[in-house]
């Protein structure tokens, strides 16, 4: 014996043409159909979008690799403004790099291609800044004999400051996190000019932060 089992469009119509038949069941079965026609179809994929056009801002903190900072001043880090257009990257930015007896800060600007893996973005660049060096120097110090033989030092600082010139180059991976939303791992080198830097002008930083396209 066969059983016949009218399809989902049959109802409808049969419904819709003669609703004079099922007067209680049909509101129940157009809300039941409309609600299995919402779920078997495809909902628009949310999947994040590289940030290789337009305009991308980030911020970036760079002292993972000097800690602690044994004075109580801003840590290093910079802030970005970066036009993009697929294959290459230019970028203005403030740049802070912080050590215990030192600042670097000022403007620069850096240029580079952009590195496609899927989704992520290889981003390796050189940069060109200018801005301020300061330093304090442990430069007229004494040691001293104390109580019981033990050997001390009392430091005494010298503060100077003066224009820095530097160069530096910079790899960074940037991941789409949510829309226009991405994160970012950073490691740069640097080299500064400047006489409150005599003797210790390398600089290497490491870090993370946050990306945000603003513009295409």
């Amino acid at each position: 014996m066969r059983t016949y089992v009218p399809s989902i469009a049959a109802r409808l119509k049969t419904l819709v043409c003669f609703p004079g038949r099922a007067p209680g069941r049909a509101p129940r079965f157009l809300a039941g159909a409309a609600v299995v026609a919402a779920l078997a179809s495809p909902l628009p994929a949310q999947t994040p979008s590289r940030f290789d056009s337009g305009v991308v801002l980030s911020g970036d903190w760079l002292q993972a690799n000097e800690l602690p900072l044994d004075r109580n001043a801003l840590q290093s880090g910079t802030i970005s403004l970066s036009l993009r257009r697929q294959r290459w990257s230019v970028d203005a930015s403030w740049v802070r790099v912080a050590r215990t007896l030192s600042t670097v800060q000022g403007g620069a600007i850096s240029a580079g291609p952009l590195l496609h893996w899927g989704p992520v973005l290889f981003i390796p660049k050189v940069s060109v800044l200018g801005g301020r060096a300061q330093a304090s120097r442990d430069s007229t110090g004494y040691d001293f004999v104390g109580a019981g033989g033990v050997v001390g030092h009392q430091p005494r600082y010298s503060y100077s400051s003066a224009a820095t010139f530097g160069g530096g180059a910079t790899l960074s991976v940037e991941v789409p996190l949510y829309r226009a939303l991405g994160i970012r791992g950073v490691a740069s080198q640097w080299y500064f000019s400047g006489a409150p830097l005599e003797g210790d002008r390398e600089r290497f930083l490491v870090g993370a932060g946050l990306a945000l396209r603003v513009g295409r």
